[in-house]
């Protein structure tokens, strides 16, 4: 070979090297850079953004559960269907909203039997249902 054939040839298979990839549009609406925070995600906007909800305080505790990151997506569906992430970020419980529409059954609890002298003792206590 030629100097000029192997100064072509070098040329050639480091050529792909230097070339930089073109990103597809579809990639960058996939993976978006950027997180937003809400304290109530309703899930608006770019499908695919991730949108976290802050640490809320554990029942029965003083500690705070995790932060929860979903997609606008996932999160506009957990409105759909009136659901929300529970405050340890693992299971679904009812949102607010369902809660507030069907209230729990409740009633007085009584200490049994009957007559006056039940009535005449003060108790606050209720069972929901």
């Amino acid at each position: 070979m030629t100097r000029f054939a192997l100064a072509a040839l070098a040329l050639m298979l480091a050529g792909p090297a230097f070339a930089q990839p073109a990103a597809a549009p579809s990639d960058a609406a996939a993976q978006p850079d950027a997180q937003s925070h809400a304290s109530h995600p309703t899930g608006e906007g770019n499908p695919y953004l991730i949108t976290c909800r802050p640490p809320q305080t554990l029942p029965a505790s003083r500690l705070l559960g995790p932060e929860v990151c979903k997609t606008n997506a996932v999160w506009a569906q957990y409105r759909k269907d009136g659901m929300d992430v529970a405050a340890d970020g693992i299971h679904d419980v009812p949102g607010e909203k369902w809660r507030t529409i069907n209230p729990q059954a409740c009633h007085p609890a009584t200490m049994g039997g009957s007559g006056t002298a039940a009535m005449n003792q003060a108790n606050f206590s209720m069972i929901c249902e």
